[in-house]
């Protein structure tokens, strides 16, 4: 079996939806994504045997992450008003 490398991948500009759906394309079946703080910054920890991400696969994922926010924006209502019933409060 080979052996398992583990790295730090920062996380702007990359949505973990994204990652998590598409590591095992660009890593390896077994290679596997976990949100992750590294030295302050938000990101992900990659742990594969396969390959690293290559600088090119981080662009592509960031690509598809801009595309994957943008759907989901239209899609869900962002700031729009939600009523809110209030009761009336009784006097003691």
């Amino acid at each position: 079996m080979a052996a398992t490398n583990s790295y730090f991948v920062p996380g702007f500009g990359i949505s973990r939806a994204v990652i998590q759906s598409e590591i095992r394309y660009h890593c390896g079946p077994e290679a596997i994504v976990r949100p992750y703080t590294h030295q302050g910054r938000d990101g992900f920890l990659v742990t594969t045997s396969g390959p690293p991400l290559t600088k090119a696969q981080i662009e592509d994922l960031k690509k598809s992450s801009q595309e994957y926010e943008e759907r989901q924006s239209r899609e869900a209502f962002v700031n729009q008003p939600v009523p809110v019933i209030q009761g009336r409060r009784r006097s003691p």
